[in-house]
């Protein structure tokens, strides 16, 4: 389907509905247990449980989860990277839905948070298969730090020690120049802290004003890399965010679904289920707001 295909408010809707259920498809083919429950739940309505049980599967003993969930960390052992991406899927499902999931995750992060404010990889977490840019990361670092925070908050699973200890280090590491002018993975972690409601005014002013500048300079590599900055964060961030430019890249998405279903990822291939679930909750968000 082409982006003139998507033409009108009804219209662009028809689309984004057909697109979620052939991502459906894709991710059941795909045996993604836990994309196709959160897609499943957000644009279908099927139970939430669902979506808990899937996820259980990647949690160990502690509360904190791992095994496979970051698919670039290969050891089994609960890491702070896989609890981001097991917080952020909790987000797309009622406060109601997986207490003991939750209560679990709460206290892996009381326990494992550090003096310095970020959770560190284990060494256990590093005898595994690990991604180059995992094997060479130094802590402490606003990610995952400030991105644990922010979700934490935004599911009620954060403490005020917990908060007070990741703010110093957000005092100390922030960079409104890597706001301005870095990369992408560089303003991830400021976008997910504003779901603190801790995130400096000036920075949150400077990351609309990036993300709208990245658009209009077309220099987000597919949609899904727009909607994790845009809508990843807090509704203040979302809002800053011209229509119009969302507009294009909820056609742009429609366009970038290849033929199975699926979207792409510029990385290893078996990012792929996440990438389409990355894409299709953020069109559940647009079309709630």
């Amino acid at each position: 389907m082409s982006g003139d295909e998507v033409l009108g408010t009804a219209a662009r809707a028809a689309a984004v509905r057909a697109a979620a259920a052939r991502g459906l498809e894709f991710l059941n083919a795909q045996s993604a247990r836990l994309e196709a429950a959160v897609v499943d739940h957000v644009w279908f309505g099927a139970d939430p449980q669902a979506v808990v049980d899937a996820l259980a599967a990647y949690r160990n003993p502690d509360g904190g989860f791992g095994r496979g969930l970051e698919v670039d960390i290969g050891a089994p052992d609960s890491n702070p990277f896989a609890m981001r991406l097991a917080l952020s899927y909790l987000r797309d499902i009622p406060r109601d839905v997986g207490a003991e999931l939750r209560h679990g995750a709460a206290l892996w992060l009381v326990e494992n948070q550090a003096a310095d404010g970020d959770w560190h990889l284990s060494e256990a977490s590093k005898s595994g298969k690990l991604a180059p840019w995992f094997a060479d990361w130094t802590f402490p670092s606003l990610n995952p730090a400030c991105c644990l925070a922010g979700l934490a908050t935004a599911l009620d699973l954060a403490t005020a020690e917990m908060l007070e200890r990741v703010d110093a280090l957000f005092r100390d590491q922030a960079s409104m120049d890597k706001v301005r002018t870095g990369e992408f993975y560089d303003l991830v972690p400021y976008v997910e802290y504003s779901l603190t409601g801790a995130l400096p005014q000036e920075y949150l002013y400077a990351l609309g004003e990036t993300i709208a500048r990245w658009a209009s300079e077309d220099r987000f590599e597919d949609a899904e890399h727009f909607f994790n900055l845009a809508f990843g964060g807090c509704g203040e961030l979302a809002a800053r965010i011209p229509a119009g430019i969302v507009e294009g890249y909820v056609e742009r998405s429609v366009t970038e679904q290849q033929d199975d279903g699926g979207w792409p990822s510029p990385y290893d291939p078996a990012w792929r289920p996440a990438a389409t679930v990355g894409v299709l909750r953020a069109l559940a968000r647009v079309r709630r707001e």
